[in-house]
């Protein structure tokens, strides 16, 4: 308990000053908290990963998701879903032919690059929201299809999970039971936008009469757990489920003068946990002896992404800033990279040198999407 004390103190004090200072630097804050664990974790070794600081560091994601859903309307998505959809579409797809194909190449073993390419297909779109909106974008026809992006997202890493492990299994692929989970999400999603909202604001309202003000900050996020809860049920990571529930108060009258405020007030210290501890996984030692093999899975997915998000938007209206955002935007990946890797780790199709790769890989892309934001605002 005293370890995880201090290893709280410590990430937070240091993503905090780091923040600021890149800040300062008309950078992303996000850049000095991903900063703030790296040297935090692999160059003094002060904070090593741990289970406890893992549920911190999901618990920071949560919050900003649900902070981003607040500022999401349901109606404002549906003008471009299809075209969110098919531009999530395109960026998985492409990823997932560089990935098999680097994989393929570089470790002689096309299942390797099976496993490789569906590791690599998820963008954690949650880093590239956060800085849209600290660079007031969000609210634009830009941002509105990235959050579409986010969602359509998920869905394809959860498909792709579900079809890689049963091809790995011996049991074959099911179409029924693709098709079942599939439905089993997008009925999810149309409940939170059919009667969730409605549901979860008059259950909101009911606390209006209690006189003390903390409770809509307990509410929504019991609110944002449960809903979270459910969502991973049904194999949707609780990030997505968090992102939901946050849509679904988005319409409350109590929004901005009570809830916003005090669930920013939490996640003013808990969010920049998330960013800083992704960085504490990283293995120096590992990625110098494979940093060729990195940086040449790393320039795959970041053009496939680029390609398939970025450069084919243009065919949406979209002009040449914003296909620099979306481009940049795609590329850290997140959650879903890493329990595919797991998954393939512990059904024995990669190595666990093959896993450290792809861990490096996932890791590089979310310190490297800030950088490129904060270089991209210049030009």
């Amino acid at each position: 308990m005293s370890e995880l004390l201090l290893d709280l103190g410590t990430i937070i004090l240091l993503a905090t000053v780091l923040g600021e200072i890149t800040r300062r630097m008309r950078m992303s804050p996000l850049v000095g908290q991903i900063s703030a664990g790296l040297i935090a974790g692999p160059v003094l070794g002060l904070v090593h990963p741990s289970g406890a600081l893992e549920i911190f560091s999901l618990l920071g994601i949560m919050i900003l998701a649900f902070l981003i859903g607040m500022e999401t309307k349901f109606e404002d998505l549906q003008r471009d879903i299809y075209t969110g959809s098919a531009l999530a579409f395109s960026g998985a797809l492409l990823t997932f032919m560089a990935g098999f194909l680097m994989g393929d190449l570089i470790f002689a073993d096309w299942k390797t690059g099976i496993v490789v390419g569906v590791a690599m297909i998820s963008t954690s779109t949650a880093i590239p929201l956060k800085i849209l909106i600290d660079r007031g974008q969000y609210h634009t026809r830009m941002g509105k299809v990235f959050a579409i992006m986010a969602i359509a997202d998920d869905i394809i890493a959860i498909l792709a999970l579900s079809l890689l492990v049963a091809f790995f299994s011996g049991a074959g692929i099911s179409l029924y039971g693709v098709a079942k989970l599939f439905f089993a999400i997008l009925g999810f999603i149309f409940l939170i936008y059919a009667v969730g909202d409605k549901i979860i604001n008059r259950f909101v309202n009911m606390f209006t009469v209690m006189h003390d003000e903390g409770v809509f900050l307990a509410i929504p996020m019991a609110i944002v757990f449960i809903v979270a809860f459910v969502s991973e049920s049904i194999h949707l990571a609780a990030i997505s489920g968090a992102f939901l529930a946050g849509m679904a108060l988005s319409r409350s009258e109590l929004k901005d003068s009570l809830i916003t405020p005090k669930i920013n007030t939490l996640g003013y210290f808990i969010i920049p946990v998330f960013f800083a501890y992704s960085a504490v996984f990283i293995d120096i030692p590992t990625m110098f002896r494979h940093y060729d093999t990195i940086l040449l899975i790393l320039f795959a997915g970041v053009a496939a992404k680029a390609v398939g998000s970025g450069y084919l938007s243009r065919y949406a209206g979209f002009d040449g800033r914003a296909q620099r955002i979306f481009a940049v935007g795609m590329i850290p990946r997140g959650e879903y990279g890493i329990v595919i890797s797991q998954v393939a780790l512990t059904k024995g199709l990669i190595s666990s040198e093959i896993y450290t790769i792809l861990i490096s890989f996932i890791v590089l892309t979310v310190v490297l999407a800030p950088v490129l934001f904060s270089l991209e605002s210049r030009v």
